[in-house]
């Protein structure tokens, strides 16, 4: 698995951030059993508050089935927000969903489907909070 880090334009981020991040990318696809993957995750971190429509202040942009882009607003609970879009690069990745977010393990959805109560969202949510525990947890020890 290649990660790499940039700040807002590209820009470095700094050393123990940068570092803090790649840390959880790799311990949050360890943790969801897609750390062998011969995936690309590009963590682009933001300085600054920013909201998708939904509210979320964090997105994941998948290019195809390997290449990833990962969106994080810095003025969030990063850890939290960065374990939730793993889990989406972990769809992706393992084709559970797609990139046009109508299929979700072989069943089509259609888009209008509220926002939280789509089935990809609600997984995403119930382990973006154990995914951050466990890495503060490996952290500590």
């Amino acid at each position: 698995m290649n990660i790499a880090v940039t700040g807002p334009q590209g820009g470095i981020v700094q050393p123990d951030l940068h570092a803090n991040i790649v840390l959880a990318v790799r311990n949050f696809a360890q943790q969801l059993g897609i750390s062998r993957l011969k995936n690309n995750i590009t963590v682009q971190v933001h300085h600054k508050v920013f909201l998708n429509d939904d509210g979320t202040q964090a997105q994941v942009e998948s290019m195809d089935q390997r290449n990833f882009i990962i969106d994080l607003s810095m003025y969030s609970n990063w850890v939290v927000n960065l374990a939730h879009e793993m889990v989406h690069v972990k769809q992706f990745a393992r084709g559970e969903l797609d990139s046009g977010l109508t299929s979700w393990k072989s069943n089509k959805y259609c888009s209008n489907i509220e926002y939280w109560e789509q089935p990809w969202e609600k997984e995403a949510r119930r382990l973006q909070f154990k995914l951050a525990e466990e890495f503060e947890k490996s952290l500590d020890a």
